[in-house]
This record gives structure tokens, sequence and C-alpha cells, in this order.
């Protein structure tokens, strides 16, 4: 069974920061209606996917062009599942459910790779299962959706409550399918070209979607969409293969409840917003459980 790795820590813990301040980039031009979530999707995975082909081609062109038959199906089926499923059907499960919904409806994901890791022979003990309760249940908590009142849940957003764990499933799927395509082509590679391939399929997506287009127009416009494509895209996508590379699934998948946490922690630096005291007890639910699931096995 694959060990702990520092280094492997480091980049999970680099994508789950990164993926936070998503949320501070994304929600504004979103609800002011700088731009459709479809294009959104689109300039993210293109810009960001067109970066990573940049550097590759710059600095390991033969290796990075050299897809086989089996490797451009992999990598079309990763972009299918990982850039336009994910991102599209969170963007318009968005539309029609809460945030609140929203966010505890994402954070099932972990679980839902944990026990798909079953299938690709993936081990899970007592401490990685007791450590992904423990994150999960503190996710819960600093999202607000467990109060000391009790579940915190909106009626009536059905139809955006499927749409958004259909993002959640989506990711799911790509994590797991993404774990050996990463180990056969490296981290590097396997986020360059599902970027891209998602990409190609949100261009489709775009031009036949009854939605209307709206496409960002000057610096307020555009610096949220460049920033999202370079660093909470490429950069963290980057990162999380990496992880993906280096450390155990059951760990890997169960640093995304970290996500939520980075956020409360950037709202509270940048925003002044303050966390009641239960998300504080969620932030070290969240860090205990991650700890729990990185403990290494004993040698028998």
């Amino acid at each position: 069974m694959k060990q702990t790795s520092g280094r492997g820590v480091l980049w999970s813990l680099a994508s789950a920061f990164l993926w936070s301040t998503t949320f501070v980039t994304v929600r504004p031009i979103l609800a002011e209606g700088r731009v459709d979530p479809i294009t959104l999707s689109l300039l993210r995975f293109v810009l960001g996917g067109g970066a990573l082909l940049a550097l590759g081609l710059a600095t390991r062109r033969p290796a990075l062009l050299r897809l086989s038959k089996r490797d451009f199906i992999d990598l079309l089926v990763l972009g299918f599942f990982g850039m336009l499923g994910m991102s599209a059907l969170l963007f318009w499960g968005q539309r029609t459910t809460t945030a609140v919904n929203a966010s505890m409806i994402m954070q099932t994901s972990p679980l839902l790779i944990l026990l798909g890791g079953l299938f690709i022979g993936e081990r899970v003990r007592l401490p990685q299962i007791l450590g992904i309760s423990a994150s999960l249940l503190g996710c819960l908590l600093v999202v607000e959706v467990l109060t000391p009142r009790g579940l915190r849940l909106q009626s009536g957003h059905l139809a955006g409550d499927l749409l958004v764990f259909g993002g959640a499933v989506c990711w799911a799927i790509y994590s797991i399918l993404g774990k050996p395509v990463v180990a056969r082509l490296g981290g590097f590679k396997t986020t360059t070209w599902a970027m891209l391939f998602g990409a190609a399929l949100l261009l489709l997506l775009r031009l036949f979607a009854p939605a209307p287009l709206i496409w960002p127009a000057g610096v307020s416009g555009w610096a949220p969409v460049l920033y999202l494509a370079l660093l909470p895209t490429a950069v963290a996508f980057y990162a999380w293969y990496e992880a993906m590379s280096l450390l155990p699934l059951p760990l890997l998948n169960v640093m995304q409840y970290l996500t939520p946490a980075f956020t409360l922690f950037l709202a509270w630096l940048l925003l002044g917003e303050r966390l009641a005291p239960v998300q504080w007890v969620g932030v070290g639910l969240i860090l205990g459980g991650v700890m729990l699931t990185g403990l290494r096995r004993r040698a028998n």
C-alpha cells in the first residue's frame, strides 16, 4: 500500500487552497451576469489547458505530444467527467439550488471516491473510514448544514440538488479513473490533455446549448477569468494530479475537505467575516480527520 508522502501532502494542500479561492472569484462575476456558467467553464479550461500546453511544449515536447489510442480515449473520458460533467452540472445546479445545499452535496464526493476506490484495488482501513467520517462531519459544521439546532436544509430545489449531485458523482469518477492514467502518463501530461479535451467538449456544449451566451468584457470581466484559469485551474489541477501519484486515494480525497475550511479562513482574513464557535469545531474535525486518514499502517 502506498505510504504517505510529504511532497504529496504539500501538493494536495496547494490544490485545496487554490480551489478555495474559486468561490470568491467566481461568485461575483456569475451573480452580476458578467459571464454565463458554460462560457466561464469553457474559458477556464481553454486558458488553463493552453497555459499548461505552452509550458509543456517548451520543456517536454516529445513526451507531451506522444499519445496512443488508449491514451486518447482515457483522456477524453477524463475530460468528459472532470471538466464538462463536474463543472457544467455544478454551475447549472447552483442556478436553482441554494449555496448551502450545493456545498453539502459536493462534499459527498470523497465518500463516493472511497467507495469507488474499492473497485480499483484500494484498501480501506478503519482509521481511514473514521477519518473521512470525521472530516465529513466537520465539513457539514463548517458550511453550517449541521447546526446545534439540527440539519439546515432547504426544500424546493430538487432539480438543482440533483444536478449538483451529478457534479459530485462526475468528480468522483474522474478521480478514480484518473489514478491509473496518472500512474502511466504522469500528472502534467494527464492534466494538460484532460483539460484540453474537456474544453473541446465544453465548446460543443456551448455551441448547442440553448442558454444565452454572455462573454466577459473589460478588466472587471477578464481579470477574474484569467485568475481562475491559471491558478485554481491549471496550477491546482496539476497539483491534484501530482498528489494523486504520491498519496493513497483515501488520504487524497479527504484532503478535499480542507477547501471549505480554507475558504472560511480567507473570508475571515480578507473580508472580516467571523467564524462561529461551531465552525471552529468543524475545522478541527476536518484537520483531525485528515491526520487520522494519513496514519501509516504499522509494520506487522
